[in-house]
């Protein structure tokens, strides 16, 4: 049935479903003067000196550029005296989970770094350089967590300590992605990848580069249906009987707004054999082909004069053995001449989410298939045929319904991306027939 409403109700079961670098060292006057400059002129670094280190003094060198702090050399570290720099620095906020925990020895080496979330007091893994220099974590933070670092460095027989916190990019500002085909699952050559992301995306264009679709296909292309639904369709079917694969590298990645990507998603789905289906509404008369050779061929009745089927490619999104057909989901009440009452659709294939479905029909049309029109939008067939489809087609298989005089749905009314041509398909404000 065709709704004119936009509300979505999928079947029950299916699915919807950098380092940083700081290089510029300041002139300074004593060690630890200078790491506060560093710190002050960059803010990336928590710099520290070890315990047996003389107070830190006030410091000019904090007022001065990044320029000027880049060109100026470093004096030699007093004998006995270990400068130990961390970041992110001490107390940073808001830190992208991606970035690496640094921490640095200068005169003297490093012989212990533990980094420790406050929440589970789980440990994050890293390597200590060969020299004792530096430590590096090799593996992302969590998000909305405080980390504490503490380190041990030595210089000659002497052991110095000291600690730095800083905290992660908290919930508010994570951002996921789900996809619409699921790991394992088989689909038609004709289905389109979309992406749904949990917040609006305004950098776009990197959003794009951090997906790869691989496999059965040769060129493909994206197109943005709103700030937060991409979709990635290939210029010609999918190749049959074959396997892609899909990646969403997003953690890390600033979606735009401060959101941050929390994490990445690979799925890899088969194809089957191409299979689709020609309903012409002159003949009233849906065709199945398998690989090309025709399959079957069965009278249909299509939506009546006041609720005409659309026209164009269509995509089967879901299905299902039996479906509650409700009235009132058109907005239909009784005393409406339009109205029935409800009833459960057998063996049905969903071709829009505004209600378009292949089903068989009811009992009161059985004896105008292929003579007349009287359902509210549907593909109407007699039980053999919706239970063909049903078994045989899948999601991901093409329903071309033509000669109905009326346009073609919206393209994200389901998977209508195959009424765009390929050349305009990035275009988002190409229209088209609907």
């Amino acid at each position: 049935m065709k709704s004119p409403s936009r509300h979505r109700n999928p079947l029950s079961g299916t699915p919807r479903d950098t380092v940083r670098a700081a290089g510029a060292s300041a002139r300074r006057r004593r060690p630890v003067i200078a790491c506060l400059a560093l710190a002050g002129l960059l803010g990336l670094s928590a710099c520290a000196a070890g315990n047996d280190a003389a107070p830190a003094a006030p410091s000019s060198a904090a007022s001065s550029s990044a320029d000027a702090a880049a060109s100026s050399s470093a004096p030699s570290t007093p004998s006995g005296t270990v400068r130990v720099e961390v970041s992110p620095g001490a107390d940073a906020s808001m830190v992208n989970p991606v970035d690496p925990v640094v921490v640095t020895a200068d005169g003297g080496e490093l012989t212990d770094v533990t980094v420790s979330a406050a929440s589970s007091g789980e440990r994050i893994e890293g390597e200590l350089a060969e020299g004792g220099h530096e430590w590096r974590s090799n593996a992302p933070l969590a998000f909305d967590e405080t980390y504490t670092v503490d380190y041990t460095a030595r210089a000659g027989d002497r052991d110095s300590t000291g600690q730095s916190v800083f905290s992660t990019v908290d919930a508010a500002h994570e951002a996921d992605v789900a996809l619409n085909v699921k790991d394992g699952q088989t689909y038609g050559v004709w289905q389109v990848v979309e992406f749904n992301f949990s917040e609006p995306v305004v950098n776009k264009d990197e959003v794009e580069k951090a997906v790869t679709v691989d496999g059965a296909h040769r060129d493909g292309a994206f197109r943005w249906y709103s700030d937060r639904k991409l979709r990635f369709r290939p210029e010609q079917p999918w190749d049959p009987n074959a396997k892609v694969t899909v990646t969403a590298n997003i953690l890390g990645k600033d979606l735009g707004n401060g959101m941050i990507g929390n994490g990445n998603k690979t799925v890899s789905f088969s194809t089957g054999a191409e299979q689709r289906a020609f309903v012409d509404n002159n003949t009233k008369t849906l065709v199945a082909y398998v690989n090309g050779k025709e399959t079957g061929r069965w009278p249909v009745t299509l939506g009546n004069p006041d609720w005409p089927s659309t026209t164009g490619k269509k995509v089967i999104i879901e299905q299902a053995a039996s479906y509650a057909f409700k009235a009132s989901s058109l907005n239909l009440k009784p005393g409406d001449p339009h109205y029935y009452p409800p009833f459960d659709a057998s063996n049905v294939s969903r071709l829009t989410w505004s209600g378009e479905f292949i089903h068989q029909a009811l009992p009161s049309a059985m004896p105008v298939l292929g003579v007349a029109n009287v359902s509210h939008g549907c593909v109407g067939m007699p039980p053999e045929g919706a239970a063909y489809i049903f078994e045989t087609f899948r999601p991901g298989d093409m329903v071309e319904v033509v000669n109905t005089d009326y346009p073609q749905a919206d393209p994200d009314d389901g998977y209508g991306d195959w009424n765009i041509p390929f050349e305009h398909y990035s275009d988002e404000d190409w229209h088209g027939n609907w």
